[in-house]
């Protein structure tokens, strides 16, 4: 009878292990995203008063190429501080990069005017900076401000969960569109599945 009991207490000891080294984990991952947006605020900050990019830190292969901004949907001029949620983009989509803060996919998205044009496509992880579009729906602002400090909002048209095969979603557009991507469903235990959300918004002002 010694021996099951044993080995009960051993699989609790490694279950106890495993947990807590899921949840030491989680935290790090938090912290990192976190820390690394208040250097890349840093960096952008830095970016809106010489109009040159700057890497976050120095051993960075991306540097910020935008400021996302989450507004109240009663708030189309921007004003109302308290209802801001700010997160700071960075050029180029990859894995790398999505550690740090949301990234966009298509960087070169202005015309030579400075204005927005086409089809800006901004990629997060859900469980750290994305973790705001849950639950995300019509008519939610968002203000995007460029490196020249050119500021266009957009408002939320739609959303869809679509397959991660479904590439129509990053097509082209003569229209300023802004669409943010993160994977679904929020709180999975499963780590990259399949599904993703997408939040499309069109430009209403600028």
């Amino acid at each position: 009878m010694r021996v099951p009991r044993v080995l009960h207490l051993i699989a609790i000891v490694i279950l106890l292990v495993v947990s807590m080294s899921l949840i030491g984990k989680g935290v790090y991952m938090q912290a990192k995203a976190h820390f690394a947006q208040y250097l890349i605020m840093q960096a952008w900050e830095q970016t809106l008063k010489d109009r040159q990019a700057h890497k976050p830190w120095r051993w960075a292969d991306t540097y910020p190429v935008s400021k996302l901004t989450f507004l109240s949907a009663a708030n189309d001029s921007g004003n109302d501080a308290s209802s801001e949620h700010s997160l700071y983009v960075l050029a180029g989509a990859s894995g790398r990069n999505l550690a740090f803060g949301p990234a966009e996919l298509n960087v070169n998205a202005l015309e030579s005017g400075g204005h927005y044009s086409g089809n800006r496509v901004i990629a997060g992880h859900n469980d750290t900076h994305f973790a705001i579009l849950n639950g995300v729906k019509k008519g939610q602002l968002i203000q995007l401000q460029d490196a020249n400090g050119k500021e266009v909002v957009f408002r939320v048209t739609r959303t869809a969960i679509v397959h991660e095969s479904d590439t129509g979603v990053l097509a082209p557009s003569d229209e300023r569109l802004l669409t943010l991507i993160t994977c679904y469903p929020f709180n999975s235990v499963e780590v990259g599945g399949e599904l993703r959300l997408v939040v499309k918004a069109e430009a209403i002002a600028g």
